[in-house]
């Protein structure tokens, strides 16, 4: 079987309109075809994988809902790639536009050098803050050993100097006195009852929900911003599309905006120090 057929027969096997995520998972597995142009070039010539394998992945993508990330290993956030550890969570588009927004307000007060990003993940949103904000001392946190570890590749990946420390906020923040001008995060803030098997399969529950209501991580940072943001700093967070009506009762003393989404979603909150 050539390139040009594959693609052919997984057209008509899987949805039409994930043509990108067929031809990833290509990109993936063969040693040749790296690029569009790479498939142009060698679209005639035999697959050099086990064609198996290709189905397998596009099944676990289609129908048992494994992320591309977990699959492929990487993804493209904001321009840069990312490596993905197996089990953490993958960066999705929403959060682009939480890293866009804190980027825009960096560059425009320049005063602010020291952040940290809660809840780091695989660091995509402090290492990409770093890239584009270079004059920005950025920390990165997670309780994840695992995380750190996927922090620490991509931030090599991309060639950034941060900071990681490992451990929950309160004992990684807070009881070393660590103070900072601004913090971004991207918590976790699924309701439990919203939870499913098919969304902690691939990628790890605390990535989800990590108490048993839904704005406590929110609640925490809020209740401990004094201790955590310098004056005239701010907390950036995503939030959850239905979440603006319960976050807006915690913040009645508190300057913010709600910003939404592409969507027309409410995925955003600034909290103004």
């Amino acid at each position: 079987m050539t390139f040009l057929q594959l693609i052919n027969d997984l057209k008509q096997k899987y949805p039409t309109n994930n043509e990108v995520v067929i031809f990833t998972i290509v990109y993936k597995l063969s040693r040749k075809v790296k690029t569009k142009l790479d498939f142009m070039t060698y679209r005639n010539e035999p697959i050099d994988f086990n064609k198996t394998l290709i189905y397998k992945h596009l099944d676990d993508y289609f129908y048992q809902n494994k992320p591309l990330g977990q699959i492929v290993h990487h993804t493209t956030f904001y321009g840069s790639k990312i490596d993905i550890f197996k089990s953490i969570f993958e960066p999705r588009s929403e959060t682009e536009w939480l890293t866009e927004k804190v980027v825009t307000m960096l560059k425009k007060r320049k005063d602010l050098v020291g952040g940290v990003d809660l809840c780091c993940g695989t660091g995509c949103i402090g290492i990409t803050i770093k890239k584009h904000c270079p004059w920005v001392d950025m920390t990165l946190v997670d309780i994840n050993k695992k995380a750190i570890s996927n922090t620490t590749h991509n931030a090599k990946l991309n060639k950034v100097n941060v900071k990681t420390i490992t451990g929950g906020f309160y004992q990684s923040l807070i009881k070393r006195k660590l103070k900072f001008d601004f913090i971004v995060c991207n918590p976790p803030y699924v309701d439990i009852k919203a939870l499913d098997k098919s969304m902690t399969k691939y990628e790890t529950k605390i990535s989800f929900v990590n108490s048993p209501h839904s704005l406590d991580f929110y609640k925490t940072i809020i209740k401990n911003m004094s201790k955590l943001v310098n004056k005239h700093g701010f907390v950036a967070f995503e939030i959850g599309y239905d979440q603006k009506p319960q976050l807006e009762k915690l913040l009645a003393n508190k300057e913010h905006s709600f910003y939404k989404d592409l969507n027309g979603n409410d995925r955003l909150l600034i909290i103004y120090c």
